[in-house]
């Protein structure tokens, strides 16, 4: 993780109990560290109360996700997904919405930012991106051990104690 201040507080307003919150984890298990959003949300899925938080894996078409996101309905929306940020591998960081254009968040159907800005439309929900520092996205199965180490460590803090 960079920054001195942990992902949890920078993300404490979006998250339960200050909001009814979605995590919308996205990747492809077919391009190993792209996975690392949805193995979050599969890792957050099993604390997760369908009340005030919702674990989502987009795998690599969240946009077919929307109607579920839509009827939860959240207040928040924290997307979790592979991004080169030029950091080590498994590294996380909040992101800006300018930084998730391009290659970053790529190998989905629809760019990202399209299905987002739509969902905000149709929630009114806030969205805030959290990547992960991938080692390889290249064709195979598999995580690197620094990267999946990084995602439940992500998975901890995002869900607390």
């Amino acid at each position: 993780m960079s920054g001195k201040e942990s992902l949890r507080a920078q993300l404490a307003p979006l998250l339960p109990p200050n909001a009814r919150t979605v995590i919308l984890g996205v990747g492809s298990e077919l391009r190993r560290d792209d996975f690392a959003g949805a193995y979050l949300a599969r890792l957050v899925a099993k604390r997760a109360d369908a009340e005030h938080l919702l674990a989502v894996d987009g795998s690599t078409a969240p946009e077919n996700c929307t109607g579920l996101i839509r009827a939860f309905p959240p207040d928040e929306v924290i997307v979790v997904d592979a991004a080169r940020m030029n950091a080590s591998p498994g590294e996380y960081a909040l992101l800006d919405e300018r930084e998730i254009t391009g290659a970053t968040f790529s190998t989905h159907m629809l760019p990202l930012p399209f299905t987002l800005s739509y969902l905000t439309a149709a929630c009114g929900c806030a969205v805030a991106y959290v990547g992960v520092e991938p080692a390889s996205t290249e064709l195979g199965i598999g995580m690197d051990e620094r990267v999946r180490l990084g995602v439940e460590r992500l998975a901890a803090e995002l869900l607390g104690p």
